[in-house]
């Protein structure tokens, strides 16, 4: 349906004058007649009797502004209602996210917080390793680990990750230190999904493949095992809780631990989304900064050890 002029039609009515309905739009008195005088031509019928003094409505005209004056509420009550919706924040949030330390300390505190202060949405979030297809499976978004593929997804970093390396003193004392990643050669890694360990040196990458007799893909399992003087650890500094401070595990290779911007949040690549969506991400990036800062501090500490 056409409804060009509509919009002029009724401000004329309501302010009866051609000179009054544009003031009321911020257009010109033309652009109001020639959009007025458009829709009589599609409508085939006078809407408006025009004297040099007034403008009053024909029986059609009147008819035409009853039936328009309704549809122009019912709108008027449909924007409304999700403009308050979008404040208000109501509807449901699925999302996606891999599983471990980044969870624990940044989506669920974040995603809690956001329940908390807004009663009305419902959040549900699947931490699971595996990559979701967003768009099929019906996710506002995914948090996702490691390298992005193109994949026509919107990916948007959401903190970096500094990977640590260190042993049980009792390991220290039965094998020695490290003192260069290639040294690794001669020590049993504690091994996740991959033979290679990425380190930095001079400001590079410095991917090394390491051995070992234990794999494991979960961070508490990697931490209990280097803690049984079984090898060398190399994760991310959340997965190794209080055990620099405790002593029970120390730092080694301080100087070439890689960090990147290896944490991405994914989500459709879409014009509009709803607020409850960019408040989520807003609560995330706040909470993952937190956590980022107070790990830059940590790393600090543990360096100059």
């Amino acid at each position: 349906m056409n409804s060009d002029g509509l919009s002029e039609f009724l401000a004329v009515s309501r302010a009866g004058t051609f000179t009054g309905a544009a003031s009321a739009l911020n257009v010109s008195v033309a652009h109001v007649s020639r959009q007025v005088g458009r829709l009589e031509a599609r409508l085939e019928t006078k809407l408006f009797q025009r004297s040099t003094r007034s403008v009053r409505l024909t029986t059609a005209g009147e008819q035409l502004r009853k039936s328009s004056e309704k549809i122009s509420d019912d709108l008027e009550k449909a924007f409304q209602e999700v403009s308050n919706t979008q404040r208000k924040l109501e509807g449901r949030l699925r999302i996606a996210s891999m599983s471990g330390s980044f969870a624990d300390q940044v989506v669920g505190p974040a995603l809690n917080q956001m329940a908390a202060q807004h009663p009305d949405i419902e959040i549900e979030v699947d931490f699971n390793p595996r990559q979701v297809d967003i768009l099929s499976e019906g996710y506002d978004f995914a948090i996702r680990a490691g390298p992005m593929q193109s994949s026509g997804l919107i990916a948007k970093p959401l903190t970096s990750r500094t990977r640590v390396a260190a042993v049980s003193p009792n390991y220290l004392k039965a094998h020695g230190v490290p003192r260069h990643p290639r040294d690794l050669k001669d020590h049993q890694c504690l091994m996740t999904n991959s033979k290679f360990w990425r380190f930095s040196e001079n400001k590079k990458q410095l991917d090394v493949m390491v051995r070992g007799r234990l794999s494991l893909n979960a961070g508490p399992a990697i931490l209990d095992a280097c803690m049984r003087d079984l090898g060398v650890a190399y994760m991310a500094l959340a997965g190794f809780g209080d055990t620099f401070v405790t002593g029970a595990v120390v730092p080694v290779l301080q100087n070439f631990w890689h960090s990147d911007r290896s944490i991405h949040l994914v989500r459709p690549d879409r014009r509009f989304s709803p607020r409850r969506v960019d408040v989520a991400i807003s609560h995330l990036e706040t909470i993952a900064k937190r956590v980022e800062a107070k790990e830059r501090a940590e790393l600090e500490a543990i360096r100059s050890h």
